[in-house]
């Protein structure tokens, strides 16, 4: 019984330790794959604060993107970065991501052929793929409250789809969107 209550105790010290030191936020953004293939996602972010003008983000972001004539992609990552404060309000980050990205063939009717050259009806989905990224950031803070952020930000960002066919195959985004702080 007494591990038990050792148990409880720890967790709860475990808890509020993390809520002491992070900042939680949700936000949401468009996802131009290219820029110019609309998409959106929407992310939540844990912010580990280790001085009143840097941190250390964590963000796990849920998107897609939808290419007319190529293909819409479902995507999920987790991304871990640096992000710096200045006192203007203005702030600058960078991550790294690893997530997974799953594609569909953007029409009507996909076919295969076989070995023997007959034709056959086949599936829309492409492939399931890994999705390493690197991503850069520039942002405001709207609300110039250095607890309850409200953040504007443009993110370029560089993905793989890896593998895709059989090799890697990059993508470059371009992420907007606004993320506030609860």
């Amino acid at each position: 019984m007494k591990k038990i209550y050792l148990f409880f105790i720890l967790i709860t010290a475990i808890v509020f330790e993390i809520n002491a030191q992070t900042n939680q936020k949700i936000g949401f953004g468009y996802f131009g794959n290219t820029l110019t293939y609309p998409g959106a996602l929407v992310e939540y972010e844990l912010e580990r604060m280790f001085s009143e003008k840097a941190s250390l983000p964590l963000r796990a972001d849920v998107g897609f993107y939808y290419h007319k004539r190529y293909n819409t992609g479902l995507f999920a990552d987790i991304n871990f970065g640096f992000r710096r404060y200045f006192d203007s309000g203005f702030f600058l980050e960078e991550s790294v991501g690893f997530g997974i990205i799953s594609t569909f063939v953007s029409s009507d009717n996909v076919y295969t052929v076989d070995d023997e050259g007959n034709l056959a009806e086949a599936s829309r989905y492409a492939t399931t793929d890994l999705m390493p990224s690197i991503t850069l950031g520039a942002g405001y803070n709207i609300s110039k409250d250095k607890d309850k952020k409200k953040l504007i930000w443009v993110r370029p960002k560089i993905f793989w789809q890896f593998p895709h066919k059989t090799t890697s195959f990059y993508n470059v985004a371009v992420q907007v969107g606004y993320t506030h702080a609860f």
